[in-house]
């Protein structure tokens, strides 16, 4: 699974260090997966601030692993639909 991360919606009014309203994210990296983060909704390149709190606290360790395997799972079932339906 791809280092990743998905928007979603909020109603915190948090605003990063451009002063615009930061984006709540969620983590699919291996190591913070699930786990909630603000950050600038400019990317460096055009100029962001980097901004980058955490909202979630961090998650147990046991949790981490079977959430990552859980996505491993799901991946590997989606791939199999993939392959049947061609």
């Amino acid at each position: 699974m791809s280092n990743l991360s998905i928007t979603i919606a909020s109603d915190a009014n948090v605003f990063c260090r451009c002063g615009v309203n930061a984006e709540l994210k969620i983590s699919g990296t291996q190591l913070n997966t699930g786990r909630r983060f603000f950050c600038c909704k400019n990317t460096k390149r055009r100029g962001g601030c980097n901004y980058f709190p955490w909202y979630d606290d961090e998650i147990l360790p046991q949790a981490k692993r079977i959430i990552w395997g859980l996505l491993k799972r799901i991946k590997s079932y989606e791939q199999e639909r993939k392959k049947e339906w061609r």
